[in-house]
């Protein structure tokens, strides 16, 4: 008997994985009873389907559907019980004997799959050519816990193809939210940053304190509303992309730094002591790296003392770009364990951004092939912005992936 060249579709499963069980169990009855195909039909509320066909001469799963097995196995199942047959010319059931014969089949063995409910979930059968003395005793040791087996194995297939349509399905409907989100901050973008510049145009043009306070308040307000959406787009171009790009334009980054800190100083009215020695333009995406700047700074603002200046050094140091922010904490002993700083959504006390400053921040430095740093010393908090440089004084090409 030969299985008929027909394309395989396997039964509720695209994952050969699925497979591996039925096949080591296939594989030891085959040899124990010393058949040649040993064949797993699955059922499913009314329907029935190939599981698994295993070929124990080619030691192998039979990428084949058969029709011969199906008919076969309709002919000869007797619902919960089991059939051996060593030689079909001595089998006392002619239909049987005829079914096997027409196959040129002379050994047969069907025994049901049957799960805890007591409901038959499955079938297995197995043939060979020739006739074979089968061991009844011993099968019908056998038997029965590879078809307990097979049946537990069917139940875990089922929740394992459960988990994968629903992560497949969550993992659409997060897409389609980040999408939403994305989209959102865009349009809210340009109104938002509308009404910054005119509170910074009014601000200098209206004398009156009250007035100004006001107008002041806005701008602050609108300055936060543009960072939130700033991240919220950052964050999610950066789960977004997946497409690697080169970056092979350099920038004096110093300007870039310096237009930053002018921006928080004028905002926030705090000394921001600023060492940038950048004697060369860098290699890099001139706006990503803006964030990251920006990001680290404003975390410095929004959680740093109010009395206190905050340092910034930008410099490059045994062939690495550095960017460094040190400030002072109000409440050190806050900030003990720092592990779980740049995760997203990671807020601290008292914060009213969005939490993901620090870890797009650091996504930057990842896609510039760098690393960002962490240290506290008593109350003072650093972070560290690595990039690798070439001796000559230019950045690697950089892939962004």
């Amino acid at each position: 008997m030969t299985i008929p060249n027909q394309i395989n579709k396997p039964y509720s499963t695209s994952n050969k994985s699925d497979f591996n069980t039925c096949q080591r169990i296939l594989e030891e009855l085959c040899s124990q009873t010393k058949m040649r195909y040993g064949l797993i039909r699955k059922k499913d509320g009314l329907k029935w389907g190939n599981w698994c066909v295993y070929d124990y001469q080619s030691q192998q799963i039979v990428d084949k559907n058969s029709d011969t097995y199906v008919k076969i196995y309709q002919e000869i199942r007797t619902g919960f019980s089991p059939i051996y047959i060593d030689d079909s010319a001595q089998c006392t059931v002619d239909q049987w004997a005829h079914v096997l014969q027409e196959f040129g089949l002379k050994s047969y063995i069907s025994y049901p799959i049957i799960n805890k409910n007591d409901a038959i979930v499955g079938h297995m059968s197995f043939m060979h050519a020739e006739p074979v003395h089968l061991d009844r005793n011993k099968l019908e040791t056998l038997l029965p816990i590879c078809s307990d087996l097979i049946a537990l194995d069917f139940n875990t297939i089922i929740g394992l193809n459960n988990a994968r349509s629903a992560l497949k399905q969550e993992l659409s409907y997060n897409k389609n939210r980040e999408l939403i989100l994305t989209a959102l901050a865009h349009d809210l973008n340009n109104p938002v940053s509308i009404v910054k510049v005119i509170s910074q145009y009014l601000v200098g043009s209206v004398k009156d304190d009250n007035q100004k306070r006001l107008i002041k308040k806005i701008e602050e307000a609108s300055f936060r509303m543009k960072g939130m959406i700033d991240d919220i787009l950052d964050f999610s171009s950066i789960r977004l992309e997946n497409k690697p790009s080169i970056i092979n334009e350099c920038f004096r980054i110093d300007t870039v730094i310096r237009q930053i800190l002018s921006e928080y100083e004028f905002l926030h009215h705090q000394k921001l002591i600023a060492n940038i020695d950048l004697p060369t333009e860098i290699r890099c995406d001139q706006h990503k790296m803006g964030r990251a700047f920006a990001n680290l700074v404003g975390n410095a603002i929004k959680h740093g003392d109010p009395n206190k200046n905050i340092e910034i050094n930008a410099f490059i140091d045994d062939g690495q770009f550095i960017f460094s922010v040190t400030n002072d904490l109000i409440f050190p002993q806050h900030m003990s364990d720092l592990s779980n700083l740049f995760e997203p959504f990671t807020r601290g006390a008292n914060s009213k951004g969005l939490g993901l400053g620090l870890f797009i921040a650091r996504e930057i430095a990842k896609l510039h092939k760098g690393t960002i740093t962490v240290h506290l010393d008593n109350s003072k908090i650093t972070f560290k912005l690595f990039i690798r440089q070439i001796s000559r004084g230019l950045f690697h090409d950089i892939y962004l992936s």
